[in-house]
């Protein structure tokens, strides 16, 4: 696929069909996505696929949780938004305002796509050893763009979402990750649901313009 068609699509997917991800592909994926930069070649990320059964257990116990209302507790710091530096706060005010046109009837839809995982088929988690530098959430992060790419470049939806490592010790429990590992991001991946309510309208959030965020210097 054209590579700016593939970054255009690119979008939050808040439900899947139930079409299953082929192994294969999904592997494909992962290894090219291998060739990501880390610092000095570290290559802190690992992977960890849970689907079938064991996604199933896992969505079941995730909804549960959800709908009691627990805490999350997830690997990497909380931070409210009033704990954020001015600059980001204002623009994540911006999309607060939005949202409720956006989410206009559908608020309901959403919060049960994120307690169902939005009925993904396959979620990747990704962690960093606990012991790691902030660097390597950095890596992280370039894996984790270079993951979604390729998926989308194969005809995949993705949807990386901070609900998905809401409760790390059951992510730990059915993708059988280690303690000394920090379970930093939950990437869906599936095929989208494009009769699915809450996956209407597309949208895309509006971006500040360039002068606020690019200087050049010379």
């Amino acid at each position: 696929m054209d590579f700016k068609r593939v970054f255009k699509s690119e979008r939050a997917t808040r439900k899947f069909t139930n079409r299953k991800v082929n192994e294969e592909i999904l592997a494909d994926i992962i290894r090219q996505a291998q060739y990501s930069p880390s610092l000095l070649n570290s290559q802190p990320w690992r992977i960890y696929a849970v689907m079938g059964d064991k996604l199933a257990a896992l969505r079941k116990e995730h909804e549960a949780r959800s709908l009691e209302g627990i805490k999350p507790d997830e690997d990497f710091a909380t931070m409210l938004s009033l704990e954020w530096d001015t600059f980001p706060s204002q623009n994540m005010a911006t999309m607060g305002a939005s949202q409720s046109y956006f989410y206009h009837k559908r608020l309901a839809l959403f919060n049960k796509a994120n307690n169902t995982m939005f009925n993904a088929q396959c979620v990747l988690y990704l962690t960093i050893p606990k012991e790691s530098p902030a660097w390597s959430v950095f890596d992280l992060g370039i894996f984790a763009q270079t993951l979604m790419l390729g998926a989308i470049n194969e005809g995949l939806a993705t949807m990386p979402a901070h609900s998905l490592v809401s409760y790390p010790d059951l992510v730990r429990k059915y993708a059988g990750i280690p303690e000394n590992e920090s379970v930093g991001m939950g990437i869906a991946v599936g095929y989208l649901d494009r009769a699915a309510e809450v996956n209407k309208p597309i949208y895309y959030p509006e971006r500040l313009p360039l002068d606020r965020i690019y200087k050049v210097s010379k």
